[in-house]
């Protein structure tokens, strides 16, 4: 187990070398820069994608290093750091019924840098990852650019025939995002075309739900939504 945090040490060293040259060329050649925190959860969320890659049963997922570092301490008594993962202060994601499709999506909106991006990710009822996504969009209000991260996880949706006819729930931390996608009229002008476009997918197109989550379930749409405001285009991949 010394061995295996020795290891995770000296990955962490390049992953926030690799940061911090990412971000360094977003700020010289893009004219974009994210935050402190937002550096610090991206750095420990990649890490957390390294260590799953070495498929060595560490029993800590990459949004649960992200939310408690503490897990990466070789000292640490692992109840101590499930307790500390275990807080109320957020709710961890919970896998659909057996045979429904999840998607949470999620906005990010940088308002010095004058950008705006959206992220989404589609699990199955046992957390397998089948589809992500993170897009920049047009900077925007961010009610708008939520009601675009929905509006892209069901276009996404309609073009694939794994999930035209499933059952999708479709998890979202905007209050009026949700609302406005789930009546039949109202929400921003200038997202009529996106919202009609929604509203006729979810009465005739798609068996999809769209419901209100909060922020503390959606760790991983809110990485990727924040990973796509430094995007030149768009990333989707289909696991």
């Amino acid at each position: 187990m010394a061995v295996f945090f020795q290891k995770v040490w000296a990955a962490a060293f390049f992953v926030i070398i690799w940061t911090v040259w990412k971000e360094r060329n977003h700020r010289i050649f893009r004219e974009s820069s994210s935050s402190f925190e937002d550096l610090h959860d991206l750095i420990l969320l990649r890490l957390g994608w390294w260590i799953r890659g070495w498929d060595v049963g560490f029993p800590y997922s990459p949004t649960e290093i992200q939310r408690n570092p503490h897990c990466l301490k070789g000292n640490v008594d692992e109840r101590m750091a499930r307790s500390a993962i275990s807080k109320p202060s957020y709710m961890p994601w919970s896998p659909p019924m057996h045979g429904v499709l999840k998607w949470n999506v999620d906005a990010s909106v940088m308002e010095l840098s004058a950008s705006s991006a959206v992220g989404g990710i589609l699990r199955d009822h046992q957390g397998k990852f089948m589809c992500l996504f993170s897009s920049p969009i047009p900077f925007i209000e961010i009610n708008c650019a939520e009601i675009l991260a929905i509006h892209r996880a069901i276009s996404i949706s309609i073009n694939s025939e794994i999930t035209k006819q499933s059952t999708l729930l479709l998890e979202s931390d905007s209050a009026n995002a949700v609302m406005w996608c789930n009546s039949e009229y109202g929400g921003p002008w200038n997202m009529n075309h996106q919202l009609n476009f929604i509203r006729h997918a979810r009465r005739i197109v798609l068996n999809i739900s769209i419901i209100h989550k909060g922020r503390s379930s959606n760790f991983v749409a809110d990485s990727l939504a924040k990973q796509g405001s430094h995007r030149r285009s768009e990333f989707i991949a289909w696991m």
